[in-house]
């Protein structure tokens, strides 16, 4: 089963990311074949961290939520709100598979289904899979949809993107027939950084 995880930060403890972050990241190795990606967003001057993001596959909920409750930056009390949910991986590749070049800007697109537009939303699929196969091949980092707890019924959406700026980040929702079409209550657009140590490709 695939999940998608947003821990947002306490920003009264904004000095913990740093003292727990070696801890952090030998957690995350030691769990690596688990993920799909892995990184944190950030506002868009990159000052100033807001959450941090992750897609993982697990045999099951108790499985990820043990994963989570163990893991270091969240047991230290860096994060005041952890949302775990089913996710449905829509790529076949995983974030270290994506072709990365120099000056790339990364984007958290986040979108929170209105209730009750699953039914809508089948009826968009087509178009909304037409429109976003152009991405696929070079921006697109990971993609999917967020699932209700049964993995049943669409509630959202939860995928990581390479757009040069806000701007074109703009430009692109504005076509995508789901955004279009009013089937989310909230959008989060927010820029995105790979988490891991400096030069490692996770």
């Amino acid at each position: 089963m695939h999940f998608h995880v947003q821990l947002i930060d306490d920003p009264a403890h904004p000095e913990r990311r740093a003292q727990y972050r070696e801890a952090h990241w030998a957690y995350f190795d030691a769990h690596r074949d688990h993920f799909v990606a892995r990184g944190a967003t950030l506002t868009d001057d990159m000052g100033t961290y807001l959450s941090s993001v992750i897609f993982v596959e697990f045999d099951g909920w108790d499985e990820v939520r043990h994963f989570i409750e163990n893991e270091p930056l969240n047991s230290n009390g860096v994060y005041k709100d952890v949302h775990i949910c089913r996710w449905h991986k829509a790529l076949e590749r995983k974030q270290a598979d994506f072709p990365r070049e120099d000056g790339q800007v990364y984007w958290y697109i986040r979108g929170i289904g209105r209730e009750g537009a699953n039914d809508q939303r089948n009826e968009l699929l087509d178009a909304h899979r037409a429109y976003f196969a152009a991405y696929d091949g070079l921006n697109f980092i990971t993609r999917g949809a967020v699932l209700d707890d049964d993995g049943e019924k669409w509630v959202g959406s939860a995928n990581l993107i390479s757009l040069s700026s806000r701007e074109a980040l703009d430009a692109f929702m504005v076509d995508e027939p789901f955004y279009k079409n009013g089937l989310y209550d909230q959008v989060l657009l927010e820029r995105y950084k790979f988490g891991g140590r400096t030069g490692q490709v996770v």
